[in-house]
Order: C-alpha cells, then sequence, then structure tokens
C-alpha cells in the first residue's frame, strides 16, 4: 500500500512548520554567539521529525524500519550537539578538550554503523515476525544493549549540560536566573517524552515523542534569544565586567543598547538608564569613543571614572562591551583641594608679601608716624597668611569621610557648641540659636559639620565689626537644616561664584580657604550647601547658588534616612 497522510503524520509535518521557523531565525542570528550550534541543532532534530513523521505513514514493516533506522540515526548526533551550544553558552569551550570532543562525536559514528549493520548483529532492535505495520504509529521493536548504551550516554550528555547550566545559575543567578531557568527547563519535554516512551506510558502506544516534543526546547531557545537576550547576552559579560574595576556597572551588546544596569549605576547616571535604551541617549554630549578616562559625578558630589571593556567570547568576537563605573571621589576632591589651596596660597601669599614688603621698606625709609602705621599693617598681613596656613592645615587633615558609615548625632549639639566658640572670637556679634531641640541627623563626621558652620559664622561676622547672626536647626521632610542669617553684608560673591565654578582660575579665585573648607566639610557628610538673602531663599535648594548670601543653608540627611 502506498504511503498514506495520517493523522499522526500530519501532526509531524505541522511541526515541522515549526522547526522550519526556528531554524530560520536562528540561522538569521548565525553570527550571535551560539547561533551556529543552535541553527545545526535544531535542524538535525527537525529532519529526524521528518523522517519519523513519513515512517508513521506506511503500513509495511520493511519500509518503517527503513524510515526507522534513517530517523534513529539522524537523532544520535542530538546529545552530542546540545552538549557542544552548553559548553559555549557557559564559556567552557576549554572544557570539551579536542580529546572529549572525539569520544562524544565517535559515539554517533559508532551508532551510525551499528544501525547500517543492525541486520546482522539486532545488537540495537529486531523486529518480531508477528509484527504488523499500521499507519499512523510506529512498529513495536524489541531494543538490544546498544540501544540501551546510547540512551545511557545520551541522557548522561544531557544531564552534564544541564549541570554546566545550574551551576552557571547558582553564580550568576541575580543576573541570569531567567536565563538559566529557560535554558534548564528546554531538554525537559524531549527527555520526558522518550522516558515514557521506553517505559510504554507514552500516550500513543509505540510512537516515540521525542523528535516532536523537540520542537518545545527550539521554542524556549528562541525565546531566550528574543525575550531574555540568551545569545548576547551570556554569562561572560557578567563575569568579564565584574573583573573590569567598577562600582558601578553597565553591560551592552554589541549594538551598544544597554542590556544590564546595576542600581549604582542608575544612581549616579542621570537621566536614569533603561534596558533597550542605547548608550548615546545617555551620553550625549560624549561620543562613545571618547567615554573611557571620563568622569562623571552624581548629586551627592561623587566622582566616578568610566572604563569601557569590550567583551569578547571564546572565539574572539565582540558580542558586547562593559562599562565599569569606578569610584574615584577621594581622588577627586582630594585634587580639587590641592588645586585651589595651591592657588589660594599662592595668591595670597604673593599679594601679601609684596604689601608686607612695601610696609617694610616704609619702614626702612619712612617717619616714626609712618612705621607705626606700616608696622601695624605688616601685622595684620602675617596674621592673615597665618589664618590663612591654618586653614590649609586643616584642609589637608581632611579625610575620606564619604567612605565612612553614618551614625546618627545631634547636630543640634553639634551648633551650639560651634555657638558657643564664636562668641568668645567675635564678642561684638550677637548670636541666636533657634529651632527644634535635639534634632538628630545622620553624620559620618560630626567634627567636620563643627567646622563647616564655624567657617560660616567666620564669613558672614567678618563682614562687618557689629553683626546679629541667627542659626536656626529644625526637620525638613527628611533632611536636617541648619540655616545660618546674618543681618550684615554678607558673603562677597567672589567667593561664592568661585565656589560654584567648582575650581579656582587666575581670573576667578577666592580671597581664602573659609567657603571652601565648609563647602567640603559639608560634602564630606553628604549634604549640600547653598546661599540666599532671605527666609525662604533656598527652598528645594540642592546645590550652589550666585545670589546675595546673607544666609547659607546646610542640608543633611535626617536620622531615618
Amino acid at each position: 500500500m502506498p504511503w498514506e497522510l495520517t493523522a499522526t503524520s500530519a501532526a509531524g509535518f505541522a511541526t515541522l512548520i515549526v522547526y522550519a521557523a526556528l531554524v530560520l531565525v536562528a540561522f538569521w542570528n548565525w553570527k550571535s554567539r551560539c547561533g551556529p550550534e543552535v541553527t545545526v541543532m535544531l535542524a538535525v532534530v527537525g529532519l529526524s521529525a521528518l523522517t519519523y513523521s513519513i515512517q508513521v505513514g506506511y503500513d509495511v514493516v520493511a519500509t518503517q524500519v527503513f524510515w526507522w533506522e534513517l530517523t534513529f540515526a539522524i537523532s544520535t548526533a542530538a546529545p552530542f550537539l546540545w552538549l557542544v551550544f552548553v559548553v559555549q553558552y557557559v564559556s567552557r569551550a576549554a572544557w570539551l578538550t579536542p580529546r572529549r570532543a572525539v569520544l562524544f562525536a565517535l559515539e554517533p559514528l559508532v551508532m551510525v554503523f551499528a544501525i547500517a549493520t543492525n541486520s546482522i548483529h539486532g545488537l540495537i532492535w529486531t523486529v518480531s515476525e508477528d509484527v504488523t505495520a499500521v499507519p499512523g504509529t510506529a512498529i513495536e521493536l524489541s531494543f538490544g544493549p546498544l540501544y540501551y548504551g546510547h540512551l545511557l550516554l545520551a541522557y548522561l550528555v544531557v544531564v552534564i549540560g544541564m549541570g554546566m547550566i545550574l551551576l552557571v545559575g547558582i553564580r550568576w543567578s541575580l543576573v541570569y536566573w531567567k536565563q538559566v531557568l529557560v535554558l534548564l527547563v528546554a531538554p525537559l519535554p524531549p527527555f520526558l517524552s522518550n522516558f515514557a516512551f521506553m517505559f510504554g506510558v507514552s500516550p500513543i502506544p509505540n510512537l516515540d515523542l521525542t523528535p516532536f516534543t523537540f520542537a518545545l526546547t527550539g521554542v524556549f531557545l528562541v525565546l531566550g534569544l528574543y525575550q531574555f537576550d540568551l545569545l548576547e547576552r551570556v554569562p561572560i559579560a557578567r563575569r568579564q565586567a565584574l573583573q573590569a574595576m567598577g562600582d558601578g556597572l553597565v553591560v551592552l551588546n554589541a549594538d551598544r543598547l544597554i542590556v544590564e544596569v546595576d542600581d549604582i549605576s542608575r544612581r549616579i547616571l542621570d537621566p536614569e538608564l533603561r534596558v533597550g535604551q542605547p548608550i548615546e541617549a545617555v551620553f550625549s554630549e560624549t561620543p562613545f569613543d571618547q567615554l573611557h578616562g571620563t568622569t562623571v559625578t552624581d548629586g551627592n558630589d561623587h566622582a566616578y571614572d568610566i572604563r569601557i571593556a569590550e567583551l569578547t567570547d571564546e572565539r574572539g568576537d565582540r558580542i558586547g562591551y562593559a562599562l565599569a563605573l569606578r569610584d574615584v571621589t577621594g581622588r577627586h576632591r582630594y585634587e580639587q583641594r590641592l588645586e585651589v589651596a595651591n592657588r589660594v596660597l599662592r595668591h595670597n601669599l604673593r599679594n601679601d608679601m609684596n604689601v608686607v614688603r612695601g610696609y617694610a621698606e616704609m619702614v626702612a625709609s619712612g617717619s616714626e608716624a609712618d612705621a607705626s602705621r606700616a608696622a601695624r599693617s605688616i601685622l595684620n598681613r602675617t596674621e592673615d597668611l597665618l589664618t590663612v596656613s591654618d586653614k590649609a592645615r586643616k584642609v589637608s587633615e581632611l579625610d575620606d569621610s564619604h567612605m565612612l558609615a553614618p551614625s546618627v548625632h545631634d547636630v543640634s549639639a553639634v551648633v551650639s557648641g560651634v555657638v558657643h566658640q564664636a562668641k568668645r572670637t567675635f564678642p561684638n556679634t550677637t548670636f541666636t540659636v533657634i529651632g527644634t531641640p535635639h534634632v538628630e541627623g545622620r553624620l559620618r563626621d560630626a567634627g567636620a559639620l563643627a567646622t563647616a558652620v564655624e567657617e560660616l559664622i567666620e564669613l558672614l561676622a567678618a563682614q562687618s565689626e557689629t553683626t546679629e547672626i541667627d542659626l536656626v536647626v529644625d526637620h525638613r521632610d527628611d533632611s536636617v537644616i541648619v540655616r545660618i542669617e546674618s543681618d550684615g553684608p554678607g558673603i562677597p560673591d567672589v567667593e561664592r561664584e568661585t565656589l560654584s565654578a567648582g575650581s579656582e582660575t587666575p581670573l576667578q579665585h577666592a580671597e581664602g580657604l573659609g567657603l571652601w573648607l565648609a563647602y567640603w566639610c559639608v560634602i564630606e557628610n553628604g549634604g549640600t550647601l547653598a546661599f540666599g538673602d532671605g527666609p525662604d531663599a533656598s527652598d528645594g535648594d540642592t546645590g550652589l547658588h550666585s545670589t546675595a548670601a546673607t544666609s547659607a543653608t546646610i542640608t543633611l540627611p535626617g536620622a531615618n534616612d
């Protein structure tokens, strides 16, 4: 009887459509990581499904045996191809040494030879004389030791592959748990269907559904490819990226699209990074090729160096990039302090020493009255130099407090202690401390906060012989506010403008280090410093503003932050 299209064959051909689509998708991504392995594996298993679908359309035993031999010969390569795919995926190609590869590949070749000669030795299967062939189902076979030996090795290969995937899941589960889950589930349908066939519990008697259920494996792989970026964002990316020194980490694919971003990078970079977004959207003003080595700062004035490492697979093909953000806040702040102190000291030393020299010449050649006036001026200038020198010493003693864990401190007590000392230093200034008592904040260095308040008081009080200064300590939302208000002329514009610029320049520089010292002490405690000319001038302020500065506002993290 000629071949007949049965329901089973029709279902098999429907499965072939799925295989064809999967092979086309995999072939389209041939240059992607594991693309060749996925394409070949799906093509081989799809071909075995085709031959098996043809077999069950015949009612002649000899014909069915022929197509079964062909199906079985093709399918013997499937476990080995699965293992090749897995070792490529988990970047363990070195594990598949030439010797192991030959051993695993030798088994399918031996089985093909044994299939071709099975009619002689019958070690794979035998067919009873009373067996009949019925269209729509496969003939009943009696399997021999070689068949069971092959299955045992195939199961072992599948288990080895799943073990490798599980190991990746344990090590990188926080990032790759979706991919790992997909790959662990992928081999289960054909594995279970073949197991059911072997124990005679298949839904259709004598019919091995393994070639058909393997289509589900292909679906899972393609799902991983497009839904979870399986062939691009592989574990090697995470492993190599972590080796690139950095506190923040962004992983890009070969097209420079963001595929992984950690919480630190989301906090540092503005605008916030999103998966699937091109990295150029975040660094719109800097070309990608020039990003390596640049420095960015976050809202807390923490500095991060950008390091970019190219990610490659075992074949050396580029699969993406690792963009690491290395915290260099300590170095950045040290360089800023060194630059500012150096310029201020050089400027003040040069100017003051010129003045001292002029007055010294006046003493040497002038009258007694001129000498007395000149001596007083010399004393004032040397006192200024000593003050700048003392502040330079405090700057040099600043450590990287931002690295310390914050603890709860009574900010009101810190401010009161500074005011108590300031009343002795500035006897003509009236100080008033108001606000909520015992306001607590999270500080990394309470001494640095005291220095900041002391310097701001000195800057405001030094501008007038008689000054009233009010200090307000209170809560605002989840923050602690320390506001210092003066009825005097306030902090000079040049001081604040230099601070806003972030550095000293030959044409724009502060007269001293006081405001810089206050600013550094504030940011070391995770706070901000703002200026204004009225009670509500700094509402919403998050930084430095060049407005009239009759008041200075320090904003610090609250005790509940």
